[in-house]
């Protein structure tokens, strides 16, 4: 019972944590304050989908959500997609610049957006937008991400779960749809790199799902801290040559994409600029960004060599990435002098992981019912 409301709780706090930020932003600072609590009230009476729904009807609403999806995009990302400053994001236009300059030949990082920001994104990131680039947009990865994370929740727990989760997150966390509609990355970045992850601890391929893994990695720096937690669960279930030699192709094909460009020209390699969001706390404290780097890495290395099952590696990897976020949001806020949720846009970041691990225990609690119902029925038989 403690772990299902330890699930409940890190749930809550996924769909809102991330979404703090968009609330504040547009609807006040008072609906942000009741943002959080109406959401832990729906949860508490959180609405089952029906046990009569047959497979069929469950694949026609999903759908059905998929298409108010595409639909809600296609009228909503040309509007805001005006480049204009405050209207949109330039991470979509990071992204077009990114994939269009690797292919045609050149570097990434000669680029800015319109907004004047360099790209930030590590190599990795332009690769996967490449195919949804030559489509029209970079944007249209969330419409593909998405669904692939709700495919990823049906197997391993079931369609109603799938879709009970996923209405779930499209209602109550509007940074979601925030992301959809202003063509963000954050989602989608943090779901491939998730899938990813998700493939290499359950196949027997586990060489190509490493090196396809290592893609991933090489999209945003902060994702490398999973890397002790992925060698920790392989360590645990497939051997310690198993996991080391998994890590090695990731990590290899990590930086075969990565260094090149960095050694090409120093100066101008964006990515680099990306790590003033946690140094800028030096103004607070000296050396205060390396030292949240560094804890960071730390409690890495220290979730690791804690006993894993999957539910508890996505958790683990949730607890990583949401320490630079939840960090960033309190020292803003005891640097500016009053609470700031900018780093809180950062939420996408470990909420998926969380989403993860939450239908990874609540599928295995639902089987651990099942199995109990059983045997006390074949007790009293017996």
């Amino acid at each position: 019972m403690a772990d299902s409301r330890a699930a409940n709780l890190g749930l809550w706090f996924a769909l809102v944590f991330p979404s703090s930020f968009v609330v504040d932003k547009y609807l006040g600072r008072a609906c942000a304050i009741a943002y959080p609590i109406i959401i832990a009230l729906i949860l508490t009476r959180k609405p089952q989908l029906s046990g009569r729904l047959s497979n069929r009807n469950l694949l026609w609403l999903a759908l059905l959500t998929i298409s108010v999806i595409v639909i809600v995009f296609l009228a909503i990302y040309p509007v805001v997609n005006t480049h204009l400053p405050g209207a949109g994001s330039d991470d979509d236009d990071a992204l077009n610049l990114g994939a269009t300059a690797l292919l045609t030949g050149r570097s990434p990082y000669l680029r800015v957006t319109y907004l004047g920001n360099v790209l930030h994104h590590l190599p990795g990131a332009f690769v996967l937008a490449s195919p949804f680039v030559l489509l029209g947009t970079s944007a249209l990865q969330n419409l593909f991400w998405l669904p692939a994370f709700f495919l990823a929740i049906r197997e391993e727990a079931n369609s109603r779960m799938a879709l009970q989760l996923a209405w779930l997150v499209l209602v109550l966390s509007p940074a979601v749809m925030y992301e959809v509609v202003t063509g963000t990355g954050y989602v989608s970045n943090t779901i491939y790199v998730l899938l990813g992850l998700w493939w290499l601890v359950r196949t027997k391929h586990r060489d190509a799902a490493a090196i396809a893994w290592g893609v991933t990695l090489a999209s945003r720096a902060n994702f490398l801290f999973l890397v002790p937690l992925a060698f920790g669960f392989l360590r645990q279930h497939a051997g310690p040559r198993a996991g080391l030699r998994a890590m090695v192709l990731a990590t290899a094909t990590t930086a075969s994409l990565t260094v090149p460009f960095y050694l090409h020209d120093r100066g101008q390699f964006g990515p680099l600029e990306a790590a003033n969001r946690l140094l800028s706390f030096d103004q607070l404290l000296p050396h205060l960004g390396v030292a949240l780097i560094v804890m960071m890495a730390v409690l890495a290395a220290a979730l690791s060599f804690t006993r894993m099952d999957a539910a508890a590696l996505f958790r683990n990897s949730a607890l990583v990435q949401a320490f630079p976020v939840v960090a960033g949001v309190a020292l803003l806020t005891i640097q500016e002098g009053h609470l700031n949720l900018r780093y809180a846009r950062y939420g996408p970041f470990f909420a998926w992981f969380t989403m993860m691990a939450y239908a990874l225990e609540s599928s295995h609690n639902r089987d651990a019912q099942t199995r109990q119902v059983a045997g006390s029925a074949e007790g009293a038989e017996g």
